[in-house]
């Protein structure tokens, strides 16, 4: 959420033009989540959560998620829906699923070519599921009206094209760097350790 409004609301370049002694409000105009339709790719746990807080802003939700049945993204709090349909309807689109084969690249040429002209594109998920040059063009042409990426296919990116595109949000793979979720993140390890010390099931086991 806080990538999505940062996005619309051009706060991030809004600060840095006030740091260098500027005053541009006319050219920070931004617009509003009410009443706007925000898709949701990967309605898990995650995906849930923003579409609760979503509400709180109004915003109507739509989801898709092959591996989440439909009653249940509607229990959820979202309408299921095809992902081409997500994609044709959606003025934000937030994405929320691992990096596999079959999502690597998900969002690609053609997926943009779906989208409504003037969408907002938010992911913190997974580096990879974006195709960085398509959603690049996608930003140049205007077909992208802004976009916020909290993961990319190489961490640290570098200064590219697309990490200094003016109407790019980006930030270091920041989805967990809180007090809160780091402490969490510490007794989830300590108690698998302690789990596979005592032949206990593991809740994160990889392989």
């Amino acid at each position: 959420m806080a990538l999505m409004l940062n996005a619309v609301r051009e706060i991030s370049r809004a600060d840095s033009s006030m740091k260098a002694g500027k005053w541009l409000k006319k050219e920070f105009e931004g617009v509003e989540l009410s009443g706007k339709t925000l898709g949701i790719i990967g309605f898990g746990r995650i995906g849930a959560a923003v579409a609760k807080r979503s509400a709180a802003f109004d915003m109507s939700v739509l989801g898709y998620d092959p591996m989440v049945p439909a009653d249940e993204i509607v229990k959820r709090g979202g309408n299921p829906v095809s992902m081409d349909d997500l994609l044709k309807q959606s003025d934000f689109i937030t994405m929320h699923l691992p990096l596999s084969d079959e999502t690597k690249g998900l969002i690609n040429a053609g997926a943009f070519a779906k989208m409504k002209k003037g969408v907002y594109l938010i992911c913190a998920a997974r580096g990879g599921v974006i195709d960085e040059t398509a959603l690049l063009e996608a930003l140049n042409s205007g077909k992208v009206a802004g976009a916020a990426l909290d993961v990319f296919v190489t961490e640290p990116p570098g200064m590219t094209d697309l990490v200094t595109h003016p109407k790019l949000v980006c930030t270091p793979h920041l989805g967990a760097q809180t007090v809160e979720a780091q402490q969490r993140a510490s007794k989830d390890i300590a108690d698998e350790v302690l789990a596979a010390l005592n032949g206990l099931s593991l809740r994160w086991k990889v392989a």
